[in-house]
């Protein structure tokens, strides 16, 4: 069973997703399939969700800089709400890893 955090991380994602996809732009395509994928592993009890919220939020964030991509304000609220999250992670978060590749998910 999901802690009420996973499940908090498991709502903003899916709101988020579903909100890029309302938008019909294209550009959001890499990010949406990410979102996916971590949706998914938060189900499962043997990964640690915060450093896998933090890489996903140095994803986004990589992402939207190299794309020059604009978020709507609820999506940036939606996007810190998952880096309060993500913050946990610690020193357990990935080290020198690449935050632009989508296989790291």
């Amino acid at each position: 069973m999901l802690n009420q955090r996973e499940r908090t991380a498991q709502k903003i994602i899916h709101d988020l997703f579903n909100d890029l996809e309302k938008s019909k732009d294209s550009s959001f395509k890499d990010i949406q399939d990410v979102l996916m994928k971590v949706y998914q592993k938060l189900d499962d009890p043997k990964i640690e969700q915060a450093p896998l919220v933090n890489r996903l939020v140095n994803y986004i964030s990589f992402t939207a800089i190299t794309k020059k991509l604009k978020f709507s304000s609820m999506q940036n609220e939606w996007i810190m709400e998952l880096s309060t999250i993500g913050r946990k992670a610690g020193l357990n978060g990935v080290y020198r890893s690449d935050y632009g590749d989508k296989n790291q998910f």
